[in-house]
């Protein structure tokens, strides 16, 4: 005998570990909910209907303001939606995954839908961004601490170059051209490491989701200010509020993030201060990277944001400026749904600018 979609709905249901239900939004009951859902909210499955006014007591406080919002947008757009909430109990934290759908039939409205546990996924995936970002990080001081050494020894060696030319002496010549052509080399060879990773872990499609934007630039700022780095430049942080949420992937967006301040760091005499900050306004974030370096010349700042690198400035001790980077930083912040902007004055520094919309 063919089942109806109600019917359909429930023996799925009954044989999965994820929530399901379908409340009644005329009656504000549930006319149906599974195990899964009882086991989710922690309350027994027959008792469910007796905390339908305090079930937002169950949301987290920092999230019930977007539980509302998604709620009201799934009345308003009968198709399938998806949100990520956390709930709170006894004062630990869950992420669940709501899929839901909202229809008329017989003049009464329903919601109905799943509700799935990430908690443990969306741990491993904040661990795992962690690690990338220290691991950019990582890079980003190795690349400093190779390169200027190298730029030195290669400075060194040109200004014994004529000396030498002079003597005569063609084993010393061969020898300091030698020398000049292996630090260039690998120079070039950093960059290169460092370039391809950004761009190789960058051009897949975004996956986002709900972020607590202050602790992950905090984060960031926070590993700078413990890598050696901070003997030679001094990191700032500053927010408008003690928590921002963004939708974002967040893998994707703290590269783009770190390499604004890379690209500040070679552009910032020693002892030069760096500041990263963040502004939460009505409806939208703005995320501002800051230096008080040498700043970008006028016949530059066409080029800045294009795929041609040849024409943009290199860093202090000849560092290549990432213009492919800044391409893809464009490119990621326009996936975002952003813009990005700078303002420079040469001589004085530079201030890149990302505006995104709250969710």
């Amino acid at each position: 005998m063919k089942m109806s979609n109600d019917e359909l709905f429930i023996k799925i249901a009954e044989q999965s570990d994820d929530g399901y239900f379908i409340f009644n939004l005329t009656t504000k009951s549930f006319i149906y909910s599974n195990n899964g859902l009882s086991n989710l909210l922690e309350i027994p499955g027959q008792e469910i209907n007796n905390y339908i006014t305090n079930l937002i007591e169950f949301v987290h406080p920092e999230d019930r303001l977007h539980a509302i919002n998604c709620f009201n947008e799934c009345l308003n757009q009968f198709h399938e939606k998806k949100y990520e909430i956390r709930l709170e109990f006894n004062h630990k934290e869950k992420f669940v995954r709501f899929s839901v759908f909202s229809y008329l039939e017989n003049d009464m409205y329903f919601i109905c839908g799943t509700a799935e546990d990430t908690t443990i996924d969306r741990h491993n995936k904040i661990h795992i961004e962690q690690i990338n970002a220290h691991k950019n990080i990582m890079l980003e001081v190795l690349s400093h601490d190779l390169k200027e050494p190298l730029a030195m020894i290669r400075l060194a060696a040109s200004s014994m170059e004529n000396e030498v030319a002079l003597s005569g002496n063609n084993e010393m010549i061969t020898s300091i051209s030698f020398i000049k052509e292996m630090c260039e080399r690998n120079i070039k060879l950093v960059r290169s490491l460092i370039n391809k990773e950004f761009v190789k872990s960058s051009v897949i499609e975004l996956k986002k989701e709900r972020t607590e934007v202050v602790w992950e630039l905090e984060d960031l700022i926070r590993f700078y200010r413990r890598s050696n780095l901070r003997d030679i430049r001094d990191f700032r942080f500053t927010s408008s509020h003690d928590k921002i949420h963004l939708m974002l992937d967040t893998m994707k967006f703290m590269q783009v993030i770190n390499n604004l301040i890379s690209n500040a760091i070679k552009f910032t005499s020693l002892n030069g201060t760096i500041e990263l900050s963040v502004m939460d306004s009505d409806n939208k974030v703005v995320v501002a990277v800051a230096d008080n370096g040498i700043g970008i010349a006028e016949e530059q700042k066409p080029n800045l944001f294009a795929l041609e690198t040849k024409k943009l400035k290199l860093g202090l001790i000849g560092e290549n400026s990432g213009g492919l980077g800044m391409n893809i930083i464009k490119t990621i912040v326009k996936l975002h749904d952003g813009e990005i902007w700078f303002e420079s004055e040469k001589g004085k520094g530079s201030k890149f600018y990302i505006e995104l919309p709250k969710d």
